[in-house]
């Protein structure tokens, strides 16, 4: 009595693998297409996931950075997000470990250079503008002592195309710094310092991932 019951289900099994096999041999290499696009999304999940995971610490940094306060803590914690965010965000499909490596390390390298840069470039335009906004007047009064007719026209622009040439804006906002980022820090030579403290950046966000990758990779598959 038992196995009549049961002969439904296993008739509806074999009934279901014939169906696959069909189409299988129908579609082809079309029929497995679903399963790539599954893991092209899951790609690009865990990209927003590392991204999101990594924002408080990103945020945490410029703010403490503006008002000159350098904690490597933040930076531990800006890659132990970006970690677990990946995690979150591919926990129904996980990818290959090496990918979760390569994605979360991306993510970290960027968000730290652009958390320093953009904390740098704050930094540099409270400095510019009052420097500009001085240099401007002093320039302006030094010329009108010497030669009082020259149109005050004249002297800002004979200003604005010394400024152009020497760091590429004439306004020293906070767009200008950021964008002439690299050619200001030429100028001042603070080159090889910036340098220095993004590799220190760099170090304590290591620290960061390196404990929750250690167990990924130590799962040998995926996490």
């Amino acid at each position: 009595m038992a196995v009549s019951e049961n002969a439904p289900a296993v008739e509806a099994e074999i009934i279901q693998d014939e169906e696959i096999i069909d189409l299988k041999e129908y579609f082809g290499d079309a029929y497995e297409e679903p399963e790539k696009e599954k893991r092209i999304v899951t790609f690009f999940k865990g990209i927003l996931g590392a991204l999101i995971g990594s924002l408080p610490g990103m945020i945490v940094w410029v703010v403490l950075g503006k008002y000159r306060i350098r904690a490597a803590i933040v930076g531990f914690f800006l890659a132990a997000g970006a970690v677990k965010g990946y995690s979150v965000f591919t926990r129904k499909n996980k990818l290959h470990v090496i990918t979760g490596v390569f994605i979360c390390t991306a993510i970290i390298v960027g968000t730290v250079y652009f958390a320093q840069r953009l904390t740098l470039s704050w930094l540099m335009t409270d400095s510019f503008e009052e420097t500009i906004r001085v240099m401007r007047m002093d320039v302006t009064q030094q010329i009108k002592e010497e030669n009082p007719e020259v149109p005050d026209s004249v002297i800002q622009s004979y200003i604005d195309f010394r400024l152009n040439s020497t760091y590429g804006f004439t306004k020293g906002d906070f767009s200008d710094c950021f964008i002439h980022f690299h050619r200001i820090l030429g100028k001042l030579h603070m080159t090889k310092a910036y340098y220095g403290d993004l590799i220190q950046s760099y170090i304590s966000a290591a620290m960061g991932a390196a404990s929750l990758m250690k167990n990924a990779v130590q799962k040998r598959v995926r996490f």
